[in-house]
């Protein structure tokens, strides 16, 4: 019986250290950063699932909350607050693109995986950031294509790289006032998904905007592409 006793008291023990040394693992695995982004709380309680698409396989830069000035047509300067966000520090390439959306690669250049995507409409673009959202396992409309506003506080910062070569859709309505509001603005007010969008970048201007139909793939001087962007609260 003593024997017994001795040999349940040492079972009993080397359980509990082993519970101790698998929970202190777990420990210091969920606090390793994997990237400017991928410290929030959201992503962390998702990365149990293998499902789950790490946000690192996005390159993120960091737009940090403040304002900048915007140049407007007239010539007048309007100061414009900006919540922070992560935005891509390059266009979305092709090897992404088909892996989001299906083996999809509507490129009509260089078929390359390591290219910028082109020949996206918006709503194809606003589809690829809804797929990616649910693949990172986060809230299906917390990547975005990135407002206008959050495209030029990106350009003056210098927290994105261009190329020359290409247009990137916004995610706004085109509007001949802008901005509607000084802070963080989107829209106009009144925008829907079927109204002309806004059109940024080619030969690195940043204050140049072009009203473009969503259904476009295609604009003349040069391919049209996308980045993407998430507000750190979505994360």
């Amino acid at each position: 019986m003593l024997k017994l006793l001795m040999l349940f008291c040492l079972l009993f023990v080397a359980c509990g250290g082993l519970a101790g040394d698998v929970g202190g693992s777990l420990n210091e695995s969920s606090s390793d950063s994997q990237g400017k982004a991928s410290s929030s709380s959201k992503n962390e309680a998702s990365s149990s699932s293998s499902e789950c698409l790490s946000l690192d396989y996005i390159v993120w830069s960091e737009a940090p909350g403040n304002s900048y000035m915007h140049s407007n047509e007239n010539g007048g300067n309007t100061q414009i607050g900006m919540d922070a966000y992560y935005i891509s520090a390059f266009l979305i390439k092709q090897g992404q693109y088909k892996t989001i959306m299906g083996g999809e690669n509507p490129s009509k250049g260089t078929k390359n995986d390591t290219l910028p995507v082109e020949g996206v409409t918006w709503f194809k673009a606003e589809e690829f950031c809804k797929k990616l959202s649910v693949r990172m396992c986060l809230d299906s409309n917390a990547v975005r294509i990135p407002t206008e506003a959050q495209w030029e506080y990106a350009e003056v910062a210098s927290v994105i790289l261009r190329d020359e070569k290409y247009w990137e859709w916004t995610n706004d309505c085109f509007d001949s006032r802008f901005p509607w509001t000084d802070y963080d603005p989107s829209g106009p007010p009144n925008c829907s998904r079927n109204f002309v969008k806004v059109r940024k970048g080619l030969n690195f201007y940043y204050n140049v905007r072009y009203s473009t139909d969503p259904y476009s793939t295609d604009i003349s001087g040069g391919h049209i592409s996308f980045r993407v962007a998430v507000k750190n609260k979505d994360l």
